[in-house]
Parts: C-alpha cells; structure tokens; sequence
C-alpha cells in the first residue's frame, strides 16, 4: 500500500528544476546567498566582508583563512561597504544605508555598536583614513550641495572643513602647480602598454586647473583616500558624462585637477603611491579601454602603466608599491594579471573557475591585498555558482575559495547557463551578447535586459527567475566605434537593432515587442528605449532602479518582478 506514495514521492525529488512548480523555484532563488567586498585586517588575521548570509546584506568577520562568519551588523536596509582601520587591527569603517540614505558608522568586529559619524543630512561618502588611523575624511552630499569633515576618530567627533582647519604641514611631497603640458615622451617598453605609453592628454575645454571646494564638490561621484602624509585628498567628480579626479589641499581646501583631458573620459579609483608622488588611476582617457594610468602628483603629467588589449576591470596595489594586481576582461570573464613595479615583469598567478570578478560599489576597489602584500583577496561570480570571496596567496599556487554561501533548493547543474552570440548593431558593426534560454520546448518570450553596465555571464537570480518563468533573457554589450561601451542615447539604436537581429537569427524565440528588464542603473536605457520606440516593447519592468521611470513597474521580490513581467508580456 505504501509503495505508489514512495514511487510518487522519489519521482517528484527526481523531476528536473523545469517540472517544479514555479512558487517552489522562486522561493529557492531567493533563498541563494552571496558574499562580497573581502578587507583585510592590519595584522592579517581576520577578514571583513559582504554576506547575504544573515537575511540582507551584513558586514561579516571570519579568520583569514576561512571559518564560520560573524556577524557585525544588523542593518535594517542593509550595508554597502566595510573596511579596517589602518592601525587598529579591531576597528572598521563602514557604509549603511539608512533612511534610504548612505551613512557613515564605525565599529568594531567583537560586536560593538556601529555609530555614526555624522548626524549632517545626506548621502555621506567614505574618503578613508590617515596613514596613522587618527582621522577619517568623508563628504557628505546634500539637496546638490556638498560639504567635506574629518572625523577624529579618538575625540569621535566630526568637523566640517573650511580654510584653515587644519594648519598647513611642511611635507618632503611636492604640491601641485598649474598645469604645464610636458613635451612628448617616446613609448616605454612594449610590457608597459600601447604605443601612447606616457603620453599626456591637453587640458579639457572649461576645466580650470584649481578652483575653490565648493565650485567641485556638488559633482562629487567618490572620494578617494588621503595622501600618505596626511595634506591632500583625492576626489572623484562627474559631469557632463565624464569624470576627472581632483586633489584637494586641507589646509586650503583648493581643488587642483589632475587629470586635464580632451573629449569625454573615464577615471575611477585613484590611489597614492607610498611616498606620495605618484597617483595611480583606472581610465580610458586616449584610448578606447581602461587601463592604468600614473599621476606624477608635481607635475600632473599622466603615463600609462598597463594597457593591454582588453579592457582593464580593476587593479590593486600592494602597500609598498611593488605588486600591481590587474584584472582583465577577455570576451566577457575575467583573467588575473600580477606586475612587479616599476620594471612591470609578469609574475605567474593561478587562475579561479571560469567567471567574473565581482564589482565593487563607487569609491571601493574589487580586490584588496594583505598589509604585507602577500595575499590577494576578491568576490568571484560564476554561471552556474554563488559569488563568493577567493582569495591567493603568494608562493603557493592556487586560489582558494574562502566562503561558500547557501544554495537551497538549488542542486548543482540546475542553473541556467547563458550562450554567447554575435548580433549586428545599427551601423552594421557586430556586438556581443549573452542569452539565457529556458529548458522547455515552447516558444519562449524575448525579455532585453539593460543595466547601464556591462553584462557578464555569472549567475544572476532575476535573470534565473524569468528563466524559470519561460523567459529568454538576452543581455547585450553595445560598443561605439572605439570599443567603447554605449550607455546613454547612443546605446538606443543598437539595442533596437541587437533585437532585430535576434528575430532573425532565433526563429524559435518570440522577439516581436520584446519586454524590457532593467537592473539598477539601466533604469535610465529603459526610459530612453520607451520614449524613442514605445510600441516597440510590450513594457517594462525594473528592480533596484536608479531613478523613477514614467510607465515601469518597480518589482522588490522575486514573485513581483515575474508576475509583473507576465503581465506586461500578455
């Protein structure tokens, strides 16, 4: 009698992800867990990181080497970023989110509670400490306005900076003068880039070489961190597309820009030198991909370090100066490069399973190294796995995956792999794209995802979730005439292109008024592609978006973002 309830019970454990009923598959991808963002301690024996471990993303602390995590916070909407006190090997920095508001607090990892810094209203932006751990520096953004503090981490109080707060220091570091173009430089050695090795771009139409604080904070995008003698601070600003990176005197607070350019250019995550006369930087300035650049702080005269022929995703470098980690976009994964400095020779690095490096909020670096620069660490995404935090170590080959988030419900081989294609853009010139396709037989509908930023081919739980829902999900990666990645208005014709080419070439896809998907700041595209081609997309839906979208349904879980695609699809 029990033997027809046993068959039927071991036939539906048995049945593949596809039979199951999609209430079931929704609840196990939201269940999947994540661990990002790894810091290490100054004395190299614990790491802070990122988990989804805890229910919502929490800033955890486990033993370098691995071992059951701790949690540290218990934020109500969640961190964005945690890093260690350069001298206290207990102490840490961190971004919350409170009040729908990004806010500085401090803490530490034996339990403590994390207070904040600063009670001033708005976003607050973390800069990061002195080399001695006494004062941490941060920007705090306001209804388009912006304010600059130090925050004495002993005295725990914060001051806003103005003219003579701090008293100017007499430093061995030369300050920055007026921008003088430097005469041009023959190419370095074929290992140190391209053939515009240590060139420097003109200066950029309507950007003064010094201005006052206020005139530059309001465009504030990130800061980065204090020079080693504690005199300037490093600033990121957006404007008019582009970026450029300003180095403030404190005692003055004048602003000198750094990286004078022509035409629009990237730079991201500056970083000093340890003697503080170099200012390393990610850009594409003069150039159609990212690579590094070095500052020299007197002079303003900028030279490449590392330019390959692929786009250069991140880089870190080790406290002495001697080792420069590059990470490397090859057709949509990531491949580890390691320099020595400043003669630039390779150095052997084992490779992770196939993936992609996992990115890192504005202002934070994706990879950090150890105090004594012998351990490499990072958050690794894979197609068919959870992001979790790897990590290398200097002389024993191997990477070494140290968190292994939870999966429930999500048995290995039940993920949806994404397929590569080639489409052809708006101009005729081929685009690369990545698709995930159910594993039913029927006609599935074409979903476009756009998230404002490059698509990789890791595991993405919404992306799983229209999957599961029978959605084809086709992420496309359209590039100008540079190899540039589009963005804005330029992206709109490709990706209506990349779409006719999909119905030409995917006969067994329904792509006629595809529905678009918007991830975060691909909000922006969605609003673009609506307002230039209305009838052709069946709607919109958006999670996590950046900005409001007249017409687009917002969708906080995932049961809301496939009824609401369902519904938009009809």
């Amino acid at each position: 009698m029990l033997q027809i309830p046993i068959c039927g019970l071991l036939l539906l454990l048995a049945a593949p992800a596809s039979e199951e009923p999609l209430s079931v598959r929704l609840r196990a991808l939201s269940a999947v867990g994540s661990a990002e963002l790894p810091r290490p301690s100054r004395d190299g024996s614990r790491l802070a990181y990122l988990t989804s471990l805890f229910g919502s993303w929490q800033a955890a602390v486990m033993p370098i080497d691995g071992g059951y995590p701790i949690e540290l916070t218990a934020e109500r909407e969640g961190v964005v970023s945690i890093r260690y006190s350069p001298t206290d090997p207990r102490q840490l920095a961190a971004v919350v989110r409170r009040d729908g508001r990004r806010r500085i607090v401090v803490l530490d990892d034996q339990g403590g509670p994390a207070e904040e810094v600063d009670r001033s209203p708005g976003d607050q932006l973390l800069g990061g400490f002195t080399r001695d751990g006494r004062r941490l520096f941060f920007a705090t953004v306001n209804e388009g306005k912006g304010r600059l503090f130090q925050f004495q981490v002993d005295g725990n109080k914060a001051t806003e900076l103005l003219p003579g707060t701090i008293p100017p220091a007499t430093g061995t570091f030369a300050s920055a003068p007026p921008y003088t173009p430097p005469p041009p430089r023959d190419a370095g050695s074929p290992d140190a880039g391209p053939a515009d090795a240590g060139r420097t771009s003109g200066s950029a139409p309507g950007r003064p070489a010094s201005a006052a604080l206020s005139e530059v904070l309001p465009d504030v995008q990130a800061l980065g961190p204090p020079s080693p003698d504690g005199r300037y601070l490093l600033l990121v600003t957006s404007k008019g597309g582009g970026n450029d990176v300003w180095s403030i005197e404190l005692s003055s607070t004048r602003a000198t820009l750094l990286t004078p350019h022509e035409g629009k250019a990237r730079f991201a995550d500056p970083r000093w030198s340890p003697d503080g006369k170099t200012v390393y930087v990610l850009d594409d300035a003069g150039r159609d991909r990212e690579g590094v650049d070095a500052i020299v702080f007197a002079t303003r005269e900028r030279k490449t370090i590392y330019a390959p022929n692929r786009r250069v995703e991140a880089y870190a470098l080790t406290e002495d100066g001697h080792r420069l980690a590059v990470a490397e976009d090859a057709s949509g994964e990531t491949v580890f490069g390691l320099l020595e400095l400043p003669g630039l020779r390779a150095q052997p690095l084992p490779q992770p399973p196939s993936g992609a490096l996992a990115p890192a909020p504005e202002g934070e670096s994706a990879m950090a190294w150890s105090t004594s620069g012998d351990r490499l660490f990072f958050a690794w995404s894979q197609a068919d796995d959870t992001t979790d935090v790897l990590g290398f170590r200097m002389g024993f080959g191997a990477m070494v995956r140290l968190t292994r988030s939870p999966r429930p419900g999500v048995p290995q081989g039940s993920l949806p792999r994404p397929s590569r294609m080639t489409l052809t853009g708006s101009d005729g010139k081929e685009m690369g794209a990545w698709i995930w396709r159910p594993s039913s037989g029927s006609r599935a509908k074409l979903a476009l995802l756009v998230t404002g930023e490059e698509v990789r081919p890791v595991f993405e739980p919404r992306v799983a979730a229209l999957v599961a829902a029978g959605f084809a999900v086709l992420g496309v990666n359209p590039r100008d005439g540079r190899g540039k990645l589009e963005t804005g208005e330029d992206a709109v014709p490709d990706l209506l292109a990349a779409v006719r080419s999909v119905r030409s070439q995917q006969g067994d896809l329904d792509a006629q008024r595809p529905l678009i998907v918007s991830l975060g700041k691909g909000a922006g595209q969605a609003a673009r592609l609506l307002k230039a081609h209305p009838d052709a997309f069946s709607g919109a839906v958006a999670v996590d978006a950046s900005e409001r979208v007249p017409g687009v349904v917002v969708s906080a879980s995932l049961p809301d973002l496939v009824k609401a695609a369902r519904e938009k699809a009809r």
